[in-house]
């Protein structure tokens, strides 16, 4: 009855004593109260596969300061640096990698104590590869790579040789990897320290960082409300400057949700730009709609230091899925947009900028976010316009459908994917992962080609939507990129995270995505940065609470990486349901018959 609860606890204390005692803050003396401990469902049974999870009350306190009075100025001042700042320090050996990574793994301990977002700590690991990092740069004069000494944190997805990844599933205990993942070589490969692991929702399919091995991740800025998921450990880590550089995955929301809950850059690249190989991951085999790794960080810098970093290794070399390109410097710069498309006439400048048109998705038809962040999407526009560029209204294309085909893809197995992983270690299927408590139906394989078949017309009908939209911009050339929110809400209560939200939405078409902190947008240098980044195919997403996207159809993209979307006309309001409509409902924390979050 208990077996599954035993190795939960078991490998948690395994945990708990990799972390050096002098790294532990006392936290009663600091009058901070510490997380609860929570109480596991029973196992699972086929009578019952799940059971409801026990009620548990949360410290509604925000953390962030709390470092700042139990850390060393020292510690503080490394572990709030910038990322590309730390880089030029340790490329030139102002600060050694072995006081940096120290800095760090104290400040990830503290982050850990406060908001329960790690799985494995590796401090002899790490400081030995630091050591590593500064006898190189002693011996040859010269950084290792583009992340020369960095402390890089990574997502319960990614194998370290010899060590344990459970992907937040009990039946993941014992299952000791033989080989790094690719994308661990890479980071190494680059010069990074790889010291901690983040926490992960059990089966990575949940917005909400929660599984019955490590317990729940808090927020940083409310310890009773989420820190988003599936990539949630990574958010409240990096949040708390835990980590300069944090390694997450997104399949449909799960590096923009806690980048945005936690106030982060986080980026959701292109499809086939970043090594998975090697790494484990839920619904293995099924390739309707992939997973993709991003970063999450404090700053641009540290998003492009990343995928720079990425592509100059040649992953391609490694993971036969990628395309083989390298980052592309003109494309950033924005070297191939000086002129009207179709034509030879230079494009509007701004004082040597390239005028850009960018569209700003209110609400998608479906959901309807908060006013907090309806406000920032008008300040993010008046900066725009503010700084020269033009902005328009964008109309969703066809949500319900994106919503609707999305969730038939992830369903379409009939949970069995799951269900498997969760019978294989004696535990319960958490209640939330199945909409109203039922296994969805199971697709068979003509119907799951149906369903690709339909996934790939929406595709192309988005893409045709979005190159139509040359004819309103003004600038010769389709939307640059689309502002839209990343979720209805700043973050929430526990256990009130449903599908679907609006960052879903974005998955059929598969533009690349960059969250962008709304603090960026209060200046129009910030502006300017977040265009710049929408333009390299990214879409920018504002604030911790506000959220905002872009996708664009220009440059970086691999062939077979459409954009989507048609444009509207400035001053026409995006389209919401009307009232009597199905789809118009007030937010409630509700699931309904798809597992939508219905408005």
């Amino acid at each position: 009855m208990t077996d599954y609860i035993a190795k939960a606890k078991a490998h948690r204390a395994q945990r708990d004593a990799a972390i050096p005692a002098e790294y532990l803050v006392d936290l009663a003396a600091a009058g901070v109260p510490a997380l609860p401990e929570e109480s596991l469902p029973l196992p699972y049974s086929k009578t019952q596969p799940h059971h409801p999870e026990p009620t548990t009350i949360y410290p509604c306190d925000n953390v962030l300061s709390v470092p700042a009075k139990v850390l060393s100025m020292e510690d503080v001042a490394i572990t709030e640096t910038a990322v590309d700042k730390l880089l030029s320090l340790l490329a030139t050996g102002k600060l050694s990698s072995v006081r940096c990574t120290e800095a760090f793994l104290r400040r990830a301990v503290l982050a850990h104590q406060l908001t329960n977002c790690a799985t494995d700590f590796f401090p002899d690991l790490a400081l030995a590869r630091a050591k590593e990092c500064d006898e190189y740069l002693a011996k040859h004069g010269k950084p290792i790579g583009l992340l020369h000494g960095l402390p890089v944190s990574l997502k319960d997805q990614f194998h370290i040789k010899h060590t344990v990844a459970t992907m937040g599933y009990v039946s993941g205990i014992g299952k000791v990897a033989a080989q790094n993942s690719v994308i661990t070589d890479v980071i190494l490969g680059a010069g990074g320290v790889v010291y901690v692991r983040t926490s992960v929702p059990q089966s990575l399919m949940r917005c909400e960082t929660h599984n019955h091995i490590y317990g729940r991740t808090v927020s940083p800025f409310n310890r009773s409300f989420t820190a988003g998921g599936s990539s949630g450990g990574e958010g409240a880590l990096v949040g708390m400057h835990g980590s300069p550089l944090g390694l997450g995955t997104d399949i449909g929301g799960s590096v923009r949700v806690p980048s945005a809950f936690n106030g982060l850059w986080g980026m959701r690249p292109s499809m086939h730009r970043v090594p998975y190989e090697g790494a484990a991951n839920s619904f293995l085999g099924q390739e309707s709609v992939s997973s993709v790794i991003g970063p999450l960080t404090h700053s641009l810098e540290g998003v492009v230091t990343f995928m720079r970093a990425v592509l100059a290794a040649r992953p391609w070399e490694l993971d036969p899925m990628l395309v083989s390109m390298p980052f592309n410097e003109d494309a950033y710069a924005l070297k191939n947009l000086q002129l009207k498309a179709g034509s030879a006439e230079p494009a509007e400048a701004l004082g040597g900028k390239t005028q850009l048109c960018f569209a700003i998705e209110w609400d998608d038809g479906v959901v309807h976010p908060h006013p907090p962040i309806t406000r920032a999407l008008r300040e993010v526009k008046h900066k725009l316009l503010a700084a020269g560029h033009k902005v328009i209204d964008w109309i969703p294309y066809d949500h319900v459908r994106c919503y609707d085909i999305i969730g038939r893809i992830y369903a379409a197995d009939g949970g069995e994917d799951i269900q498997r992983s969760c019978v294989a270690g004696g535990e319960p299927v958490m209640y939330n992962l199945m909409a109203d408590g039922k296994p969805p139906k199971h697709l068979s394989t003509y119907e799951s080609w149906q369903l690709n078949r339909e996934k790939s017309e929406y595709r192309k009908q988005y893409l045709d939507y979005w190159q139509a939209t040359r004819d309103t911009t003004g600038t010769g050339r389709p939307v640059d990129a689309i502002i839209a929110p990343v979720s209805n809400w700043a973050s929430c209560k526990h256990d009130l995270m449903r599908p679907r939200q609006l960052h879903d939405a974005v998955e059929p078409a598969r533009p690349p995505v960059c969250r962008v902190p709304r603090r960026v947008c209060r200046s129009t240098e910030g502006c300017q940065g977040a265009a710049r980044d929408a333009v390299h195919r990214t879409a920018a997403q504002c604030g911790p609470g506000v959220l905002g996207q872009v996708r664009s159809a220009r440059m970086g993209r691999p062939a077979d990486q459409p954009a989507g979307g048609r444009q509207a006309s400035a001053g026409r309001r995006a389209a919401r349901p009307r009232k009597g409509d199905s789809r118009c409902r007030r937010y409630r924390p509700l699931v309904g018959s798809k597992g939508y979050q219905l408005s």
